[in-house]
């Protein structure tokens, strides 16, 4: 089989990360709803979990029901709805929630990096081992950046 032909097994796991979009007008544009389930439906990504969040005018936050921030063009977020993986605790929810702006709703989505798998696949059968893996926060790289252009 050619390393383009592999299709990963449904029990491979590849890398998890998460994301946390804050939504200023408390809805989901069928435009972002759109770009991700592409990346679903292509296999790049998996949804493991996904919560909704939404602060109302006072500052009161709560999660939401997916179906509660619309369903723009009939994309179907509500197909996300009680997508649990269990990795989201409530200590999560509440950093979310602490850092999003009144009217504003939330999107906290976890997600496996499938892209990897097949390239993952290819390193093994050449006899290469997964040494570690990991992410880079955000402001780190931002930090990193700026001082590359300072210099």
């Amino acid at each position: 089989m050619r390393p383009s032909e592999y299709e990963p097994r449904e029990d491979e796991i590849g890398p998890v990360d998460f994301l946390a979009v804050e939504f200023p007008d408390g809805r989901i544009g069928a435009a972002d709803l759109r770009e991700l389930l592409s990346l679903v439906t292509q296999g790049t990504i998996r949804i493991l979990d996904a919560e909704f969040i939404v602060k109302d005018a006072a500052g009161n936050a709560r999660k939401a029901d997916a179906a509660e921030l619309g369903e723009p063009d009939g994309t179907g977020i509500g197909a996300w709805s009680g997508a649990s993986s269990g990795l989201l605790d409530a200590a999560d929810v509440e950093h979310v929630s602490a850092a999003i702006r009144p009217g504003s709703a939330a999107a906290v989505i976890v997600y496996e990096n499938r892209w990897i798998l097949r390239l993952a696949d290819g390193w093994r059968r050449s006899g290469a081992r997964l040494i570690e893996d990991g992410g880079i926060p955000v402001d780190d790289l931002v930090a990193a950046l700026d001082a590359a252009e300072r210099s």
